[in-house]
């Protein structure tokens, strides 16, 4: 059986339809054979099953310049010698190429796209098609050296939300994260000067000053690039450093992480060098592949969950990277992998300016999460355009959900904490350095840091961080939301893997009928899911603007004030313990119990109902480890809410579906209007409430 349905606009061009309304037209200069079995599926592509065969009409136009293609939703012109397309819906409107506005991947509800990028943007990739996907295999590890093949695909959608799903479907869904990497990930970033005593007190601080962890990521300071206290030039290790293998070996160091509930992870700035790589820069050094996979097969064996592969330009290698570890610990475990994606205002250490993820291909969500990179965060500037990067323009609209920044808390209180806070209401949320409970007095510091060979004493070491109390009790607060927050988080990110709605989704996705915010007005506001309404604070002063979009009443999330929607307020946001954030009145919150890590199973589930209207909400579970979610191996349990005139009746019906690890019973609390009433709930039962 064919891929797709093939249609031979003349030689060397070929329209492939995969839907109705979603195709690519291929340009090959390959010679005699110019569409080969073997280069059928490029790495820009996810789907790599057969499509169904898709019904259609084929003529040539009067003129004989260009070939019309009929299906039942779209009439496609291709030119017999360019290839060049145009598109119009079955009644006739046109639909591209358009004089209209562009949104991340969106121009007039449709999505044009080569390898490398969204509407022929800049980006320094080739745009030409590399890498093939071997069935055998199971991996992209097909390589054409020369620029012969040049893919540009189409779909349309009659909304925004049939976008997303069609290019989840086509460009391949977004995995979901280790469960434990939905919390709070701190990276242990000391240069030369880490080592496992400091490593275990930071571990054992966290616990004892009460801010919940789920992982901690090992700088290069674990063996990738320093020894014997001396910084080596990064990757230049595939072993532990001698300062991590005292008093424990790594492997009884690593047990004892875990025994405190924390995943480890480790950075490399080195790749298994493959035959073929090519189109790809900025590696600090390459190893051959089996002695690479070697060390980290040991690392794994060790206890490692996953890799930060800092490296870039580097889509494909990350790839083949994630799939080996995937591979190595088969469905049992999901792997942890952070790669990058360079998107920030102004770099930390070399002063840089990258504004957009020039180094990615669209083929890229091959990996479970990625951040922006090495940013210098000490003005309203640069925390606003990571605000509007990765819940706008250059992420969310552009079909990535998994993003994170550095969250360095290296200005005053006001922006780290401003930071932290949005991050908490983001997909994933890490942060670099400092810890939690200190503060930089000189952001400029980091690029000496970074700097290799350069010496640095105790007492300089001692000077770039204090300790603030006051600045560590608010992300205290916040961050212990976040994990009581994690029910409705994980379902989120559950509904991407199925939709590709990213799980941070502007306002203009989610309200597309409002023309208050249907064309992108409010790119530092976003949609948490389709219930809660996020506006972080980007600038100072006492207020901010924000918008609340029409159709519905939103309650304030802290203090339960209600506000008509289709308006612009005035927050007051003088107290850095407040942040704006807005539920859609009626919606249903799962919350979860208090606790510092997410190992083992929601005990008491709490169920808050915000306002007055109806909801309903299906709760996703699964194992929060194996690969089981993709097969089948997971739980939902509908829950219906209608509270009208200070009322509430709500239903949590019976779990269908099973997982490895599903409790049959549980403590089920609704909360609505300062009353709440607890029960006792078997997952086989249907259970009402009345309040």
């Amino acid at each position: 059986m064919e891929y797709c349905t093939h249609i031979e606009i003349s030689q060397g061009i070929r329209l492939d339809l995969f839907t109705e309304t979603c195709f690519r037209v291929r340009i090959s200069q390959l010679g005699e054979e110019c569409f080969p079995v073997c280069y059928e599926i490029p790495f820009a592509v996810g789907h790599t099953a057969a499509w169904a065969t898709v019904n259609y009409t084929a003529d040539d136009q009067s003129d004989n310049t260009m070939v019309e293609i009929r299906t039942a939703k779209l009439r496609i012109y291709v030119r017999k010698n360019t290839g060049r397309f145009m598109v119009y819906s079955s009644d006739g409107t046109r639909l591209y190429p358009v004089e209209a506005p562009k949104f991340g991947m969106f121009c007039n509800h449709c999505i044009v796209f080569d390898s490398a990028s969204h509407f022929n943007e800049y980006n320094a990739c080739s745009r030409h098609c590399h890498w093939f996907y071997n069935r055998d295999t199971g991996l992209y590890d097909i390589p054409l050296a020369d620029d012969k093949l040049f893919d540009t695909y189409f779909l349309w959608g009659e909304n925004y939300k049939e976008c997303y799903r069609q290019y989840n479907e086509l460009v391949g869904a977004e995995l979901m994260l280790l469960k434990k990497a939905y919390g709070y990930t701190q990276t242990q970033h000391i240069s030369a000067r880490g080592t496992q005593e400091k490593l275990m007190a930071v571990a054992s601080e966290l616990r004892a000053r009460d801010i919940p962890c789920d992982t901690l990521i090992i700088d290069y300071e674990w063996g990738d690039g320093s020894d014997g206290g001396k910084e080596l030039p990064w990757g230049s290790r595939l072993d532990w450093s001698s300062e991590y293998k005292k008093p424990l070996s790594p492997e009884d160091m690593i047990k004892e992480l875990q025994a405190l509930h924390y995943d480890v992870m480790v950075i490399h700035h080195s790749i298994p060098a493959y035959e073929g790589r090519s189109d790809e820069d900025w590696v600090c050094a390459e190893y051959d592949a089996e002695l690479w996979w070697n060390k980290m097969h040991g690392l794994m064996d060790a206890g490692i969950c996953g890799t930060w592969q800092d490296t870039r330009k580097t889509d494909v290698t990350d790839a083949r990277i994630y799939a080996g570890m995937q591979s190595y610990y088969g469905k049992s475990r999901r792997a942890a992998f952070l790669g990058n994606y360079d998107l920030f205002y102004e770099m930390s250490w070399t002063k840089d300016q990258m504004l957009l993820p020039v180094h990615q291909r669209v083929g890229g969500r091959r990996t479970p999460y990625r951040w922006t990179g090495d940013m210098a965060f000490k003005r309203w500037e640069d925390l606003a355009f990571q605000i509007k990067a990765i819940t706008n323009e250059h992420a969310a609209l552009k079909g990535i959900s998994y993003l994170t920044n550095d969250c360095m808390r290296m200005a005053k209180r006001e922006i780290s904490v401003r930071s932290c806070q949005f991050l908490c209401f983001n997909s994933v949320l890490r942060s670099h350095q400092p810890k939690p409970w200190d503060t930089s007095d000189d952001p400029d510091l980091l690029a000496e840091s970074m700097a290799i060979g350069k010496e640095k004493t105790a007492e300089k070491e001692a000077a770039e961080t204090k300790e603030d109390r006051a600045q560590e009790a608010i992300l205290r607060k916040f961050i212990k939301l976040r994990y009581r927050l994690f029910p409705y988080l994980y379902t989120l990110a559950r509904e991407t893997y199925d939709t590709g709605l990213p799980m941070t989704r502007p306002l203009m996705i989610e309200f597309e009928n409002d023309k208050n915010c249907n064309q992108n007005q409010y790119p530092y506001e976003y949609m948490l899911g389709s219930r809660v309404l996020v506006a972080p604070v980007w600038h100072g002063g006492d207020t901010i603007q924000v918008y609340l979009p029409e159709g519905t009443d939103w309650v304030d999330f802290f203090t339960g004030a209600i506000y008509p929607g289709g308006k612009e307020i005035a927050v007051d946001i003088s107290n850095l313990e407040y942040f704006p954030v807005f539920v859609r009145a009626g919606s249903v919150i799962p919350f979860g119990e208090e606790r510092n890590w997410l190992d083992g199973t929601e005990k008491m589930l709490t169920l808050v109902v915000f306002g007055e209207g109806e909801d309903e909400f299906a709760l996703y579970e699964d194992d929060g480890i194996s690969l089981g979610y993709q097969s089948g191996e997971y739980a939902a349990t509908k829950i219906t809410s209608k509270a009208q005139n200070g009322r509430l009746t709500l239903t949590v019906g019976a779990a269908e579906g099973t997982y490895n690890g599903m409790p049959q019973v549980r403590g089920i609390a609704v909360f609505y209007q300062g009353k709440i009433e607890k029960k006792t709930v078997q997952n086989s039962q249907t259970v009402e409430y009345s309040l």
